[in-house]
């Protein structure tokens, strides 16, 4: 699996484009907690976007959000990011971890589009 760090200054372009290739696609969102181990946020929920807060110098916060639905919804925020990270195999699932200043790592796994 090739993995490659994402530049700060390509976080934006980056979601936008991610964004718009991959909505739709079953993700699965995962908090990488040290001491309460991994927990699901949302799994195989159609993408719905990548987005960054961008108040301030630096973008501040990365806002994912998944689902089909009013009732099947959820938004998952990672306050500062400092490390975002893009692993793919080819023809196989796409992984995003992002590392915050402080607490858990998120970690998004697209599958492949919706047949």
């Amino acid at each position: 699996m090739k993995t490659h760090i994402i530049p700060e200054d390509r976080w934006i372009s980056f979601f936008e484009d991610f964004s718009r290739e991959h909505t739709g696609w079953p993700a699965t969102i995962d908090v990488l907690d040290d001491e309460a181990g991994p927990q699901h946020v949302a799994v195989n929920l159609p993408l719905l976007g990548i987005s960054f807060d961008t108040k301030g110098t630096r973008p501040c916060s990365i806002e994912i959000t998944a689902g089909n639905g009013p009732n099947r919804q959820v938004t998952h925020v990672v306050d500062m990011p400092l490390h975002i990270r893009e692993a793919q195999e080819p023809g196989g699932p796409i992984d995003l971890q992002i590392e915050p200043a402080t607490g858990p790592k998120t970690l998004i796994r697209i599958t492949g589009p919706v047949q």
